[in-house]
């Protein structure tokens, strides 16, 4: 992430913004503080309806997409689909459910999907991975949406190649509810 932060600062230099500048000298913690007032904020404005999708794949072609429907503050719906890996020449088809959860059935997949969080819970999970102290061999990933909402916040082992599993907020894309 320090590469990114000079590369601002490096942007904000030459093109002589004093914003971007402030920008490049925020901490990780107060750029998820900022995510989390706009969060806030859309979520009021979406009464606390919403969805979120991760998506994973894997280097050698499969994996899966989880949805995860929130009402009212709540986790109403889960879904989980395989992602097949397509044979040559063939397009990939779109992933069709292989499970969907609702009410007290809530999480009962546990080895499968991404949990069933809100992403209220999934901002208090990104400032813990940002409190702890990294070992020398992890790496900080760290993202927001257009938005500004968070989008990912997660360490990886960097001496993993290919494949290194993720620990943390798995990059998510987020889908507000007109207001109900």
């Amino acid at each position: 992430m320090k590469a990114n932060w000079m590369a601002l600062a490096l942007v904000a230099a030459i093109a002589g913004t004093a914003s971007a500048a402030d920008e490049a000298k925020k901490t990780d913690a107060e750029r998820l503080a900022e995510s989390l007032k706009l969060w806030e904020k859309a979520k009021k404005e979406s009464n606390g309806n919403y969805s979120y999708t991760v998506r994973w794949s894997s280097a050698f072609g499969f994996g899966h997409v989880t949805t995860v429907k929130v009402e009212g503050n709540k986790v109403t719906e889960r879904t989980f689909a395989p992602i097949e890996r397509p044979k040559p020449g063939e397009k990939p088809e779109e992933p069709k459910a292989k499970w969907t959860e609702t009410g007290k059935d809530i999480g009962s997949h546990k080895d499968e999907g991404v949990p069933a969080k809100t992403v209220d819970d999934l901002y208090i999970e990104a400032k813990k991975i940002l409190e702890e102290k990294l070992p020398e061999n992890e790496r900080l990933v760290l993202g927001f949406d257009k938005a500004g909402l968070l989008s990912y916040c997660f360490t990886i082992d960097t001496r993993i190649a290919d494949d290194a599993p993720a620990k943390g907020v798995k990059a998510f894309v987020l889908k507000l509810e007109a207001k109900k």
